[in-house]
């Protein structure tokens, strides 16, 4: 991936359970709740709160950065799902197209103690992250520390700010399939439908989730051919044949939850 500037700054942080700031943003993990139950996942999340006039990464960045990442030390026998990422935002950096978020950001991760387990659980994170703006572009880092006790789950205040979340995160779209055909330097899409209410592509929002498969600056034109629809886009510069998967987000524009759609290669 290309890189403008980047100013390395951002020294490693003490494990905290309170926010941490590193580089152009600040961290912190909140939970739904304070205690856990064994066997049920447990649902957290990494909060950032990016500065004014600078942007951090979608799990597909574009043309240039990082997405966030995170490495989990749990209690033996805990388990870590994904950290999800709600819809990004399109912007320029420079003159690379990028995805991802400016303000406050939040990333549901859940865990799952195993059954049977007792006590105070204490779970650590270490994320990192790289916020950027039109000149430069900074990392951050954070140690992050949370603990729950075992005992019926009951309600932070952070529990709705994690719901919220969750209703931003797209999950897969199952009236809606995907196809992809290669041609020398476009990708034709084409989206068929299979439900009974009305759809139209022009009322969402298209993001790439896959990376390096479609051009990050390429916009998305679907024209409906009997009951499919389709739209022709430019390849990615970086993409190594052959293809083998793409996975598009549909963000609905009018206010509907955004959906996935994915394509493998047979």
């Amino acid at each position: 991936m290309i890189f403008r500037t980047v100013m390395i700054s951002a020294a490693a942080c003490l494990a905290s359970h309170a926010a941490v700031r590193s580089g152009k943003a600040e961290a912190d993990w909140i939970s739904t709740s304070t205690t856990y139950e064994a066997g049920k996942p447990f649902q957290t999340a990494v909060r950032l709160v990016v500065d004014e006039g600078w942007h951090t990464y979608w799990r597909n960045p574009g043309e240039g950065g990082m997405e966030i990442s995170v490495k989990w030390e749990l209690p033996a026998g805990w388990t870590a799902g994904d950290l999800e990422h709600p819809v990004p935002k399109r912007f320029m950096t420079g003159d690379l197209p990028g995805f991802g978020y400016e303000g406050t950001v939040v990333f549901p991760v859940a865990f799952t103690p195993p059954a049977g387990f007792a006590g105070e659980a204490t779970l650590k994170g270490k994320i990192s992250w790289l916020t950027c703006n039109e000149a430069n572009c900074i990392p951050g880092n954070a140690e992050l520390v949370i603990s729950a006790k075992a005992g019926a789950t009951g309600t932070t205040t952070e529990a709705n700010a994690i719901t919220e979340a969750l209703a931003k995160v797209p999950r897969p779209f199952p009236d809606v399939s995907l196809a992809v055909a290669e041609k020398s330097k476009n990708l034709l899409l084409t989206l068929k439908y299979s439900g009974e209410k009305a759809f139209d592509p022009k009322d969402f929002e298209v993001f790439p989730e896959t990376r390096q498969v479609v051009d990050a600056a390429a916009t998305y034109t679907f024209v409906k051919e009997g009951n499919l629809w389709q739209a022709e886009v430019k390849k990615s510069e970086y993409l190594a044949p052959p293809l083998k998967s793409l996975t598009l987000v549909l963000a609905g524009k009018n206010g509907s939850a955004p959906a996935t759609v994915s394509w493998k290669s047979e």
